[in-house]
C-alpha cells in the first residue's frame, strides 16, 4: 500500500514539475500560460508527451524531434526535483488537508527560482499568483479541518517577514531587491501557517522567520562565494549570466547574484523539518 501511495505522489509531482517548467519558461518569454508549448529553437509545436520534460529527454534522447536541438538538462532535473519534494511533503504531513499548501508552495517556489536563476528576477506575475494561490489553499485545507485560527498566524508570518526583509532593502537597496521583499510575502505566509498548525502563538511565528533568514543568508553567502570564485577564475559568468545586461564578468565584491532560490531552500527546510 505504502508503494502504491509513493508511486501515486511521485506521479503527481512529475506532473507539478511539467508545469512548473511551463509557467517558468511562460515567464520568462512574457507569454500567457494558454501558448501552446514550442521548442525554443525551431518553434515547432510540441506533441503532448513533450510537455513532460523527463519522457522527452527518456525517448528523446535529449533532443527535439523537429531539429535535433539538445534540450536543456534543467527541465528533467526540475521535474525530478518537484516530485521528490512533493514526496517529502507527503511524508512530513501524511495524507491529510493541510499537506495541500506545503504542496502548492513547492510548485511555486521551484518556479520562481528557476525564473530568479535565469533572469535574476522575481516577476510579480510569478510571486502574486503564488500567494493568492497559497491562501486560497490554506483556506481550503483549514475549512476542511475545521481550524481558522492558524490564517491569523499565516498573517502574521508574510507581515512580519515583509517587514524585516523591507528593513534590510531600505538600509542596503543594492545588496537586497525588492523582488526579495515580495517574495517574502509568500514565504512569511507559510511560515505563520506552520507555526499556527504546530499551536504557535506569535513568539513562534518571528523566531521561525527568524532562523529561516539566517538559514537563508547562510546558503546564500555558500552560493555566492562559489560563483564568484568560479566567475574570477574562470573570468567568465557561471549560472545563466547570459541573460544579465552586463555581460562583462564583475569584479568578485561588486557581483549580483540571485538570492531567490536561497531563500526557497531555507523555507523548504522549515516546512519540512522544523
Amino acid at each position: 500500500m505504502l508503494a502504491v501511495k509513493i508511486s501515486l505522489v511521485l506521479g503527481a509531482g512529475l506532473f507539478a514539475g511539467s508545469f512548473v517548467t511551463i509557467w517558468a519558461d511562460r515567464t520568462l518569454g512574457g507569454e500567457s500560460l494558454l501558448t501552446r508549448c514550442r521548442c525554443t529553437t525551431c518553434a515547432n509545436r510540441l506533441a503532448l508527451f513533450e510537455t513532460f520534460p523527463l519522457l522527452a529527454w527518456v525517448f528523446l534522447r535529449g533532443r527535439c524531434r523537429h531539429c535535433a536541438a539538445r534540450i536543456s538538462v534543467m527541465y528533467p532535473v526540475v521535474e525530478i526535483t518537484t516530485a521528490l519534494l512533493w514526496l517529502a511533503v507527503m511524508l512530513r504531513f501524511g495524507w491529510d488537508w493541510r499537506a495541500i499548501p506545503p504542496l502548492v508552495l513547492v510548485v511555486a517556489l521551484m518556479s520562481l527560482s528557476v525564473v530568479d536563476l535565469y533572469s535574476y528576477r522575481l516577476p510579480d506575475r510569478l510571486v502574486l499568483p503564488s500567494l493568492a494561490l497559497s491562501l486560497l489553499a490554506m483556506l481550503a485545507s483549514e475549512i476542511a479541518g475545521g481550524d481558522f485560527r492558524v490564517v491569523s498566524t499565516a498573517m502574521l508570518g508574510m507581515a512580519s517577514y515583509f517587514l524585516f526583509l523591507l528593513l534590510v532593502h531600505l538600509v542596503s537597496p543594492t545588496g537586497l531587491g525588492f523582488g526579495d521583499v515580495k517574495f517574502a510575502l509568500l514565504l512569511g505566509l507559510n511560515l505563520g501557517w506552520l507555526a499556527g498548525i504546530n499551536e504557535g502563538d506569535w513568539l513562534s511565528v518571528v523566531q521561525l522567520v527568524f532562523w529561516t533568514q539566517l538559514l537563508a543568508s547562510m546558503i546564500g553567502l555558500v552560493m555566492g562565494i562559489s560563483v564568484g570564485v568560479v566567475r574570477r577564475n574562470r573570468n567568465k559568468h557561471v549560472l545563466f549570466d547570459a541573460q544579465i545586461a552586463n555581460k562583462r564578468p564583475l569584479r568578485f565584491l561588486a557581483q549580483s547574484f540571485p538570492f531567490g532560490p536561497a531563500l526557497a531552500i531555507a523555507t523548504l527546510v522549515m516546512v519540512l523539518f522544523a
